[in-house]
């Protein structure tokens, strides 16, 4: 035996290598593992076999791809991401006549060590104030246990982060976000958060919840089989209601599941439960690009290729839960979790009504539209579907007749067509290299293969024209920092700033079209930037509760502190004041000299956009909430109460991510844009509604030439148009090769534009 190679008795199992597939081995563990496979061909065959879920043509297809991987630079490694199926507990208790929940802990889990010894009978220990009755559950990230509130008297369920997590940043961030996400939700059809804390004696994060009493729709399907279409069609109107209670707080699932909808004992009442890959509306469209999260038998095609997630995302997976609880069979199944994912991307699941047949037409329509591959084509709302669900169980209970036959606005089979889809499967490991990480990739991905449908109709469908590229940037500046959230102009035009994913802040030189200089930075992404009209400061806000203000002279900064991560920030025209808005709706105009702020109350979300008029005197903001708001800054004072109300502006629909102030004083006008994929321009002192322009995606950012004739937008569906704004003729277009975009800006002297997002590069184009 050659002495680089393995011992046989060192191989790992295949358990092992299965976990480490799904990206579910420890850290540790999985680079020894990695480590091995490097150095093991019969190893690095069984992971072949194992990544190819037994498909000959998988594994043929996964030995070619190791045997000729990518190029470096090749769009395939982008398109690759971490397997993140986390399986989380939930507030769920068994009604009286299940088993009763376990005390102990499992051989080879974490004890409950943390908790505090106690001497009442009947307890198990104590978290906080809480008496802990006994352990409900576990997950990949904690435990649920039952406890007893003694201040208000009642059964509560705690959840706790995972002790041997405590030291994790990233799980205690994701832990803490789901207690933040469903904090903020109140809705007969979710699980209530009552409280946030952390164990003052072990440090660990826990948040306390409404204790359900009943059982899973998962355990409900696994004991009783398929449900009744008045059944089904109870549990999407409540679903769906839940979740458009979610949507409208800008919070996005992500992991609709039966494990995560209960079913309240005596009642049936659904509960939406487990928001821990939730992920708030703004904070989705900034996700890295390919990363994968939730759980892979309901996720959309587009969270399965790592693309951007929306509210359609999750109806989607409502679509894949319903389809089970009619059928008893998930629409997409597969041996392996990587065999499930290119399912989900290609296949059509088979129709309902041929595993079904007593299913109502309408319920096999608005299923089969929930499932649509493309966002577009699917219900936009989950209001929308609650309303169909609520109509047709009306019907049901009374006995009458549907009258829903165009409730999916057509034939669903009209209009499919035949779908050749190339899937990449996504699982990357950051700490794979090597023959692990060719095998890792090549495991899920999949030759074309063309999925036949009946069309009614003989008429072949048009085949649809490429888009236009339109003009080529005049200057492409390629960045190594992630994704890009924000550019800025200084005064002059002699720099832009670039705020980026991996939290850096750099300069390019417009005269030299290169980077020349950065600065240090708080920890995490970098959300914004704004270069004073002085030309003597930036603006930095990161995603630490802290607003820089940096001395370009100097490199020096100050502090402007908030309660929670600021989202935005902007200066007036003189650098005098700075306007930053943060995601616990906290709006502050700072006097820069001083640093003490105006504190304006009226948002209640994430606030997204804020931008001055021209002479400082008012200010323009826009949220979660889907409000623009029109501010008189001469009205509210520091200190407060600072009640009087501002003009609002509430044409939008979902968020509105961005909002821009037209620097032309003799016609004052702002521009807002949004989740609805619309840009409106407005009359800034009458409030009115002048223009109504259109994307084909969410539009992330505004910015109005110097002269204010003219608008520039730029949206997730990786366009920049140019607007005439007394008109609305759209002016010219500009696209990134498809590749969202999060930042547009015009240069001072309004010749030129740039433009920044996902891929991490700046693009230059002219404007005519």
């Amino acid at each position: 035996m050659p002495p680089d190679t393995p011992h046989p008795h060192d191989c790992p199992a295949t358990g092992e290598l299965d976990r480490l597939i799904v990206g579910r081995l420890g850290e540790a563990r999985a680079k020894a593992v990695t480590a091995h496979l490097d150095r093991c061909p019969e190893c690095q065959l069984r992971m072949e076999s194992l990544a190819a879920g037994g498909d000959p043509l998988l594994t043929t297809t996964v030995r070619q791809c190791v045997a000729d991987r990518p190029p470096p630079d090749s769009a395939f490694w982008p398109a690759l991401s971490a397997a993140a199926a986390e399986v989380s507990a939930t507030a769920l208790m068994p009604p009286p006549s299940a088993a009763t929940p376990r005390s102990g802990n499992r051989t080879g889990e974490y004890k409950l060590s943390f908790l505090r010894p106690t001497t009442t009978r009947g307890r198990i220990g104590m978290l906080g104030t809480f008496d802990v009755i006994a352990e409900i559950g576990r997950g990949g990230m904690g435990v649920v246990l039952r406890a007893h509130d003694p201040c208000l008297e009642r059964e509560v369920a705690v959840k706790v982060l995972d002790p041997q997590l405590a030291d994790n940043e990233v799980a205690r961030q994701r832990f803490c976000r789901e207690a933040r996400a469903a904090a903020k939700l109140t809705h007969e059809n979710l699980v209530a958060v009552h409280t946030v804390d952390e164990d003052a004696e072990s440090g660990l994060p826990y948040f306390v919840m409404q204790l359900v009493t009943g059982e899973s729709l998962e355990q409900r399907i696994r004991r009783a089989g398929k449900m009744s279409a008045a059944e089904v069609a109870r549990l999407g109107q409540q679903a769906a209601a839940g979740l458009a209670a979610a949507h409208k707080e800008g919070l996005i699932h992500r992991d609709i599941k039966p494990g995560n909808i209960l079913l309240e004992a005596g009642t049936d009442r659904v509960k939406l439960t487990d928001f821990g890959l939730a992920r708030a509306a703004e904070d989705v469209k900034l996700t890295r690009t390919g990363f994968v999260a939730g759980t892979p038998l309901y996720m959309a095609p587009e969270q399965a290729r790592g693309d951007t997630v929306d509210a359609r995302s999750d109806l989607f997976s409502l679509g894949s839960v319903l389809y089970e609880a009619a059928t008893g069979v998930a629409p997409f199944d597969g041996k392996t979790p990587l065999v499930v994912l290119n399912r989900v991307t290609d296949d059509t699941q088979p129709p309902l009504r041929a595993v079904t047949p007593d299913v109502p037409h309408w319920l096999s329509d608005v299923v089969d539209r929930l499932l649509e591959k493309r966002p577009a084509d699917r219900f936009q709302t989950a209001q929308e579907v609650a309303d169909i669900f609520t109509t047709e169980l009306s019907r049901l209970q009374a006995g009458q007749p549907s009258e829903q036959s165009g409730v999916c606005g057509g034939s669903v089979y009209a209009r499919r067509r035949h779908i050749c889809m190339k899937s990449v499967g996504r699982v990357v490991l950051p700490w794979v290299g090597g023959a692990v990480a060719g095998v890792l990739a090549a495991a899920l991905l999949v030759p074309p293969r063309t999925v036949e449908v009946a069309v009614p109709t003989p008429t072949p469908p048009a085949t649809a024209a490429e888009p236009d590229p339109g003009p080529e940037p005049k200057h492409t500046i390629a960045g190594k920092a992630g994704p890009v959230w924000s550019v800025s102009y200084t005064p002059d035009g002699s720099a832009i700033v670039v705020g980026s994913e991996n939290g850096m802040v750099r300069f390019i030189d417009t005269a030299k079209w290169t980077f020349n200089r950065n600065f240090s930075r708080g920890s995490g992404t970098v959300w914004a930037v704004d270069a004073a009209g002085d030309g003597k400061s930036v603006a930095v806000v990161t995603d630490d509760a802290m607003v820089r203000v940096y001395d370009l002279a100097t490199g020096e900064f100050r502090v402007f502190p908030h309660p929670t991560s600021a989202r935005t920030a902007a200066f007036n025209a003189d650098g005098s004041k700075l306007a930053t808005g943060d995601r616990n709706s906290t709006l502050r105009v700072w006097d820069t000299q001083t640093q003490v702020p105006i504190e304006l109350v009226g948002h209640t979300g994430t606030i997204h956009g804020v931008a001055f008029s021209p002479d400082g005197g008012k200010l323009v903001s826009s949220g979660s909430d889907g409000a623009v708001k029109l501010w008189t800054l001469a009205k509210y004072r520091v200190g407060g109460p600072n009640a009087e109300l501002p003009v609002k502006l509430d044409l939008h629909e979902g968020p509105v991510y961005a909002v821009a102030y037209s620097p032309d004083a003799s016609v004052p006008r702002v521009a807002s844009g949004g989740w609805d994929q619309t840009v409106r321009v407005w009359n800034a002192t009458s409030g009115g509604q002048e223009q109504v322009l259109r994307h084909a995606g969410d539009v992330w950012s505004l910015n109005f030439s110097r002269d204010g004739k003219l608008l520039a937008s730029a949206s997730q569906d990786g366009t920049v148009k140019v607007w005439d704004v007394a008109t609305g003729a759209e002016r010219q277009s500009f696209r990134a090769g498809g590749r969202p975009l999060h930042s547009v800006r015009f240069a001072p002297d309004g010749r030129t534009l740039a433009a920044a997002g996902r891929d991490g590069t700046v693009r230059v184009w002219e404007v005519k």
